[in-house]
């Protein structure tokens, strides 16, 4: 009986692992894909909200990252291609003559991705310890705040 405890709460603890660097990858998307963003818009407003939601993504990487090296384990990195890929959209769709409304746009679009997937992660993983669905949570948070700044200017 020892052993199937043993082996049941090996599996918990890798279900956790696996479900936190799959957020940390989900908060670093939304990070490195925001900073991007901001590096093509000028000052104001916009600049501002987006730098406030790059700092939101920022603390739940950290969060999940301190879970991480608690359990000896580190995060694992969003690949180079999507980030590749992402940098590259954003270069061709956005720069500092793009309309606030329309950099609103793209970006509740891409974290409303985020959110379906911060969904689905949160479902998949229901059996884990409350305190590590929380920064699942928090994640979903962030995304849903994101989306709720942008809507402001999506009437300029």
């Amino acid at each position: 009986m020892d052993n199937e405890q043993t082996k049941e709460q090996r599996v918990a603890r890798e279900r956790e692992i696996e479900f936190l660097k799959e957020l940390h990858q989900a908060a670093q998307m939304g990070r490195d894909t925001l900073e991007h963003v901001n590096d093509n818009i000028g000052p104001g407003a916009l600049r501002e909200a987006v730098e406030n939601d790059i700092f939101d993504y920022s603390d739940v990487c950290a969060q999940v990252t301190r879970k991480l090296e608690n359990n000896d384990e580190r995060p694992k990195s969003v690949s180079k291609l999507p980030r590749m890929m992402a940098g590259m959209m954003i270069d061709m769709k956005i720069n500092d003559q793009t309309p606030e409304s329309e950099v609103a746009k793209m970006i509740i679009d891409g974290t409303t991705k985020g959110v379906t997937e911060c969904t689905t992660k949160l479902s998949t993983y229901a059996d884990l310890d409350d305190d590590i669905k929380n920064i699942g949570y928090k994640l979903l948070w962030v995304q849903q705040k994101n989306i709720d700044e942008m809507r402001r200017f999506l009437h300029n």
